[in-house]
């Protein structure tokens, strides 16, 4: 009897798989057959970008090695067309690369739209700020202290490690409009700064140097009052008690 229900319970399923295949058979074959495709254009598209990757490596190298064997005028030539070819991570070096190439061969204004342009690229935030830094350095000695401000204030985070660099370009920029106090504080937060490099921690000790001439001592505002009432007191007593009864 068991084996009898068995039997007819294998049946029913039997009956029940053939009515469900007989509706949704083949949809059940296009998904399969969709998910199967999927796959296969995933892995397909994977080993392509790793080829794509791999061959932008080497012609990337390739260049490198050309470029170090011509004039700047030359390499900026070489690292401009890879980059207009690149993508990614790969067309903002190319975009460094040839800036680096123009502002050697003097022509500072294609130089600086060259980092410009890599400042709005698509590359981790690590690259496009060495880009902003590089295009500050080249307006440092035209641009505004307003200007360099705004330009480098997404630098000036604690967590971006291009603060530093930032913060000594700004204080460069104040001291070219006298703004000394600045130059001292943005100064003193790079050495306060123990991750910054030594020779970046031995600039910003020069830079405030420069400034400590022009900013006041302490005490000196205090000072000057007593000073000037001393001076007067002077006056006064070698004009003799006439003059003190004058003037009171």
């Amino acid at each position: 009897m068991t084996d009898l229900f068995r039997e007819v319970e294998e049946d029913l399923r039997r009956e029940q798989f053939s009515k469900l295949w007989d509706n949704y058979g083949l949809y059940l074959i296009g998904f399969a057959a969709g998910v199967v495709l999927i796959a296969a254009a995933f892995i397909g598209w994977r080993a392509w970008s790793n080829a794509q990757k791999v061959d932008l490596s080497t012609r990337f190298d390739e260049v490198v090695r050309q470029a170090e064997r011509a004039q700047p005028e030359e390499a900026a030539a070489l690292f401009g067309s890879l980059a207009a070819e690149a993508s990614g991570g790969y067309e903002t070096l190319a975009r460094l690369r040839e800036a680096d190439a123009l502002l050697e061969a003097g022509d500072r204004a294609a130089a600086l739209a060259a980092y410009e342009r890599a400042t709005q690229s698509s590359a981790p935030e690590i690259v496009r700020g060495m880009a902003r830094i590089k295009a500050a350095f080249i307006l440092v000695d035209e641009a505004s202290y307003d200007d360099m401000k705004a330009r480098l204030q997404p630098l000036l985070t604690g967590s971006s490690p291009w603060r530093g660099n930032a913060l000594e370009l700004l204080a460069l920029s104040a001291a070219k409009e006298g703004v000394w106090q600045d130059v001292n504080t943005n100064a003193q937060a790079i050495i306060d700064n123990p991750s910054v490099p030594a020779g970046l921690r031995d600039r910003a000790h020069i830079l405030q140097a420069l400034a400590a001439p022009h900013l006041p001592r302490a005490g000196e505002e205090e000072a000057a009052p007593t000073a000037a009432g001393t001076v007067a007191e002077e006056a006064v007593d070698e004009q003799g008690p006439d003059a003190q009864e004058e003037t009171e």
